[in-house]
Order: C-alpha cells, then structure tokens, then sequence
C-alpha cells in the first residue's frame, strides 16, 4: 500500500492554533492537554515516565530501610529564593540535585542525564470528577528534571527555577484528577497483588526506569507544637519508597527550620548520611553566595519572608 506522503514538519519553537472557531465548541481539557504536548519542542515539556536514567536507586526494593534526617534554617531558605527570585521548593530541589549530583559521583554512577524526580503537587482545588470518591487525598505527581548534570549551586538553582517552572506550565494543563482518577480504579487488593508480583519478579530491571525517586516539600507550623505538654522541638518527616524507586526525600518547615528526611530501600542506599550532609552543604554554599553579592535582589539587603510561599 502506498503511503501518503505528509509535508516536512517545521524546525524550531512551534505555535499552537487554538483560538475559538465560531459554532465550534471549546477543547476539553484533554484536548487542551494534547495542544500543549505538540506546541512543544523536545527538552521543553515536563519530562514524561519511563525517560529517566538508570541508577543503583531503580531496582526493586527489600523490606529494609535506612534513614538519616538533618535541619536548616528556614531562614537562610527564604534568603536564598529571595536573593534568586525563586521559591522555597526550587532551594529544596537545587539542593536535593547537589547532594544527589555529589553522592552518586562518589558512587562512581553519576549519569550524564539529569536524574527526574517526581514532585507530589496538591489538587485541593480541583474539582472532584465522576470518577473520584469524595474524601479521597488530593495529591497528584509533578514530573521533573533534576539539576544533577549542573556543576555549582548557584547554577543548579537557576536551572532548576526553569525546569520546574516548565514542568508546572505542562502539568497546568493536565487534568487535576488524571493520577487520583487511575489509583482509585483499580481494587486495593489487585494492586496489592501486583506490586508483590512487580517486585518479586524484579520486573523494574527490565523497563526503562519511571522516575529515579521521590522529593516532597511539605509546608508545615510556624508555631511551637506539643505533645502531652512536652515541647515537639523537630518534627522529621519520612516519605514512602516504591519498587524502581528507592530513594525518598521529605522536607518539612516547621517553627522556623526545614528538616529533612531522607529514606531508602537499605539495599540500594545502605548510608544515607552522606545525602543529608551534602544537602546542608549546598545551602551553606548558596547562603555563601548571597552573603557575597550583597544579600538581597540586585545586591540590596532584604529581611527573610515569612509568607507560605513554596
């Protein structure tokens, strides 16, 4: 059968016709979804599953955990996105790429490729669709390329800063609901089931890895907490690990510090030590390079913020 030919597509940036059409109704938000994808060039979008590269951390994991937790002030956080026209989360991910950038190369495994970390994003907004039960987490999952091909941590951070603010463009455009939509679609039972069978069998050895692993920002108190009357001095968080992911890093603010939690499958990472220390290196680093050129925006001193922003 011959084959239609179709003309050659353009080079460089494209543009998406999307403009309303008299009588013609409005694109889904699907549709809208797709438009985005083409009006894309390679390396523009938020990196999609199953194209990050492979490291020690994408096997299946043991029931064997490690665990290290270390604290930064808040403050010097909020100096640094500041200082950079960033938010709290670009400074928790640039340095995440720094400690991950540093503890792999020492591991002799550092890839070419930036690692792609996988951003848990709130959708308490979103509309609940017929698909969805009400009272169900409103969580979904951000794809995003990492700076660990980035040498220094002034540059990781500005690096980071587009590469989030690419993938938060794309992900805009998806549906809220899509990933809450697909977990709740399958029994509980069933996954259970199948998750035993994906990992008994090695089976993320033998796929193109998903996602290299799990970072989440979880904004808490600004005020002293207690328990029983006793005062809550640090709160370390420890987030979930997943067969072909197993490394996982939480950050949690609370009363003025930013504590890190830092959890792996103990037979990928046996020493997770050196990830948590090379973190609080990289925010010394950028805490550095603030105080050199002056410490605020353009060189002027600024005070910390103290909104919510992330």
């Amino acid at each position: 059968m011959a084959r239609r030919s179709s003309p050659s597509p353009p080079t460089g940036p494209r543009t998406c016709c999307c403009a309303p059409v008299a009588g013609v109704a409005a694109p889904s938000h699907r549709a809208r979804a797709a438009q985005v994808v083409v009006a894309l060039t390679p390396g523009e979008a938020m990196p999609a599953p199953f194209s990050a590269p492979r490291t020690s951390l994408n096997s299946a994991i043991t029931g064997h955990r490690s665990i290290a937790f270390a604290s930064v002030p808040l403050a010097d956080v909020k100096r640094i996105k500041d200082h950079f026209d960033a938010k709290v989360n670009d400074v928790v991910l640039a340095a995440c790429s720094g400690a991950l950038r540093e503890f792999l190369h020492d591991r002799g495994e550092l890839p070419d490729q930036p690692l792609i970390g996988m951003v848990p994003v709130s959708v308490h907004e979103a509309e609940i669709g017929a698909t969805l039960v009400e009272g169900t987490n409103k969580v979904t999952g951000m794809f995003t390329r990492l700076t660990t091909d980035v040498d220094g941590p002034v540059e990781r951070l500005k690096a980071i800063r587009q590469r989030v603010a690419t993938s938060k463009e794309h992900h805009g455009e998806l549906d809220d609901n899509l990933l809450r939509s697909w977990a709740q679609f399958a029994p509980a039972s069933i996954m259970s089931l199948g998750a035993k069978l994906y990992g008994d069998n090695n089976l993320p050895d033998y796929h193109p890895v998903i996602y290299n692993l799990v970072i989440s920002n979880v904004p808490g108190p600004d005020f002293p907490l207690y328990f029983l009357g006793a005062r809550i001095h640090a709160m370390y968080p420890l987030g979930p690990v997943f067969h072909g992911a197993g490394l996982n890093v939480t950050v949690f603010s609370q009363e003025g510090t930013l504590n890190i939690g830092v959890i792996a499958c103990k037979k990928q990472v046996p020493d997770p030590w050196p990830i948590v220390r090379a973190f609080e290196r990289d925010i010394a680093a950028l805490v550095a390079a603030v105080d050199a050129d002056g410490g605020g925006p353009d060189g002027a001193p600024v005070a910390p913020t103290t909104d919510g922003d992330s």
